[in-house]
């Protein structure tokens, strides 16, 4: 593609000149009989190289050089001036950061050529250097991004294989307090004292009924336990049930919304078609809505959690609602960005990788807000109800 190279002088000989001399060259030319005309090409094109002289009227050189550089910072200029003084050079330095400073009448008009093609090659070398460096700079926050990826996913594992050695040393005393606990209640129902009062009767029933749900509450979280470390591997899929990962969830933030003083609303769809993933990975991004909904929430306020099924494409809906405080629309297309985050302590990377695992299952995740009224986070999973075998491994088979 030819550059587009801009002459002004208010000599209509010289501008003649210059632009026989330079069409040999295969450049686009235009001209400008002065600073006021130059001015207005420049706003409305793209120069690559802009010629000008100093003195003209309705504005001068410098004018030209202003707006050269408020409108085409990559332009390179060349003053061609027939007043030339240390005092002008300076103006024009100052002014703007020019290529060349030559003076009018060129002993050989033939350098003219050589200083445009100079010109463009310092100014296409300077684009091809921060092309570079942008391509540097996303390549680098690409590798930035899939580290902390690996990092968390490492975090997961470890994680999974912490909850599973925790699981196991837990669950034989555990069978053993239900089983006890139980076995008390039912012999307390079955021959009360005959020396105790309602009272203490009522309040020892209630103690061994409080410890019987606590209990079995306990056994729930160990349930959860093992169920995320069999699938805490980033690349362990297999058909999940999205309500009993949201149940999983509801057991380690329950008693922390109603802490406080939250209430916390489960309205779970039955019969949604099972989905392809990663349990663990996908209670992540569960309970990570459920506290961001929980810390934007106010006491008194609701979350609400609710799945629905969708036909085309067939998949399931999940979605995490509160009654807070909203988020600004300035910052709704930011929050999934890496590091960005609203919080005074928080490491803004809980959405952007919430993001990341929703994708990785070939969903997607979205946020409607209104400030003052509240959030929901909505999450699609592509679903199937025959699906068996991971699909990556089918295709690997087949290629």
């Amino acid at each position: 593609m030819a550059e587009r190279v801009l002459i002004v002088d208010d000599e209509e000989d010289l501008r003649y000149v210059y632009t026989r001399q330079l069409r040999g060259d295969g450049y686009l030319l235009d001209t400008a009989a002065d600073g006021e005309e130059a001015i207005e090409k420049i706003r409305h094109n793209e120069y690559a190289v802009i010629l000008t002289d100093m003195r003209m009227p309705r504005k001068d050189g410098l004018a030209v050089i202003a707006a050269a550089r408020e409108h085409l910072p990559d332009a390179e200029i060349i003053v061609l001036t027939g007043h030339g003084s240390l005092e002008n050079a300076l103006q024009a330095f100052k002014a703007g950061n020019i290529f060349e400073y030559l003076l009018k009448p060129l002993d050989d008009i033939a350098v003219l050529n050589t200083v445009v093609a100079r010109a463009l090659e310092r100014r296409n070398l300077r684009k091809h250097n921060r092309e570079l460096f942008e391509q540097l700079q996303r390549a680098y926050e690409e590798l930035r991004q899939k580290s902390e990826a690996l990092i968390q996913q490492e975090k997961m594992s470890a994680i999974g294989t912490l909850a599973a050695g925790v699981a196991h040393e837990l669950n034989n005393p555990l069978t053993a307090v239900v089983g006890f606990a139980q076995l008390v209640s039912e012999k307390l129902r079955s021959n009360r004292p005959a020396n105790w009062s309602d009272t203490e009767y009522e309040r020892v029933a209630q103690a061994i009924e409080n410890l019987v749900q606590g209990a079995h509450r306990a056994r729930d979280i160990v349930s959860c336990l093992l169920r995320f470390a069999r699938t805490s591997r980033p690349d362990a899929r297999s058909l999940v049930d999205i309500n009993q990962i949201l149940r999983d969830s509801f057991v380690f933030t329950e008693h922390l919304l109603l802490r406080h003083g939250i209430t916390l609303v489960k309205q779970l769809a039955p019969d949604l078609p099972p989905v392809w993933g990663n349990a663990a990975r996908l209670q992540h991004v569960f309970t990570n809505l459920l506290i961001n909904a929980q810390q934007a929430t106010p006491n008194g306020g609701t979350v609400r959690v609710l799945t629905e099924r969708n036909e085309e494409p067939k998949g399931v809906w999940i979605h995490v609602e509160d009654t807070g405080h909203g988020i600004p629309p300035e910052d709704l297309e930011k929050i999934f960005e890496p590091f960005y985050t609203r919080k005074a302590e928080g490491t803004g990377l809980g959405l952007s990788i919430a993001k990341q695992i929703v994708e990785e299952h070939g969903g997607e995740i979205r946020v409607f807000s209104k400030v003052g009224q509240g959030t929901r986070f909505s999450v699609f999973l592509p679903a199937t109800e025959a699906q068996t075998v991971d699909p990556s491994l089918t295709n690997r088979e087949a290629a």
